[in-house]
């Protein structure tokens, strides 16, 4: 190589995202953004066992039981009210390369469980989504607002042997598992009451919501520039990144629901529910029609039975 010629170093993140770092007389760093083509894929399993062993077997990624479990936790125990003689139908998507290659995680659209009968089903609308709405037999019981996107439950609420200290103690949140960088957003609208460091918690953004109830997100990477304290925050609206700020084995967010200063498990039922923000009867309704058409035109079954008990709701 000649002296002074420049030299280029590219760096490459899970998402595809390329940094191109280029060393000369004149240093410059360029982004380049990978030409993706998103597919969704939909498929349809009997569960024979459990839940995790119908995806393994099927060759479905095992992340959707995990994202399931804690989504449903208000409602069932997945790893033991999910033991054989349920249908699964599942649509997602994936990010893909021209040569084929994945770039990313697949991301679940909607989840549809038949038992006996009885009809769960969860959609995540393609226009925002951290909000999850659940229904049963084609009725809306909650819609969720998800802190982390496609995140792993690693740790409930509750009494637990903390992963750093081996002390046991009471864990006031939950911990949800994500990639380093993975965007943190406020499960409701309110107020910032907080924002900096704060001890085991690292870097922390805490908000008030009406009826005394406050939302607490720690361990970030980084904060979104320019949040400040009094701050009015939307439902959805980034608040940070992921990251292992504080004490933290790894990159996870641990998230708190404090209600007149008690803190409550994030996944009971009303716990949830009481920060998100409901969708319109029009707005589900088009959600979940749409949701069923995809689902029928990737599986080939009908799956709009229950269409009709829409419009008289």
């Amino acid at each position: 190589m000649a002296t002074g010629q420049p030299v280029s170093v590219a760096i490459e993140r899970d998402s595809g995202i390329q940094y191109v770092v280029t060393l000369g007389e004149r240093p410059s760093t360029r982004i380049v953004q990978p030409r993706l083509d998103t597919l969704t894929l939909g498929r349809e399993v009997d569960v024979k066992t459990s839940l995790y062993a119908a995806l393994e077997a099927e060759e479905i990624p095992r992340r959707f039981a995990a994202e399931l479990d804690m989504l449903l936790g208000g409602l069932m125990d997945t790893r033991r009210d999910i033991a054989g003689g349920e249908r699964l139908q599942l649509l997602w998507e994936e990010d893909r390369r021209e040569d084929g290659t994945r770039v990313g995680p697949p991301r679940l659209t909607y989840m549809r469980l038949v038992d006996q009968g009885e009809r769960l089903e969860v959609l995540w609308p393609a226009d925002q989504r951290t909000t999850v709405m659940l229904f049963k037999n084609g009725s809306l019981l909650d819609s969720l607002q998800i802190p982390v996107l496609g995140a792993r439950l690693t740790s409930p609420f509750g009494n637990r042997r903390h992963p750093v200290s081996g002390e046991v103690r009471r864990h006031d949140g939950i911990d949800l598992a994500a990639p380093r960088g993975t965007p943190v957003m406020a499960t409701a609208r309110g107020r910032i009451s907080f924002i900096g460091r704060r001890g085991g918690y690292g870097r922390v953004v805490e908000i008030e919501h009406e009826t005394g109830t406050i939302s607490r997100y720690t361990h970030l990477s980084r904060f979104v520039a320019r949040l400040a304290v009094g701050d009015s925050i939307k439902a959805g609206e980034k608040l940070g990144e992921v990251g292992a700020s504080g004490l933290a084995t790894g990159p996870n967010l641990h998230y708190e629901v404090r209600v007149d200063d008690r803190p409550v498990d994030p996944l009971e039922e009303g716990q949830l529910i009481l920060l998100s923000e409901s969708p319109t009867r029009q707005e589900y309704r088009s959600a979940l029609f749409e949701a069923r058409t995809r689902l029928q035109k990737n599986i080939g079954t009908s799956a709009a039975p229950d269409l009709a008990a829409l419009d008289n709701r």
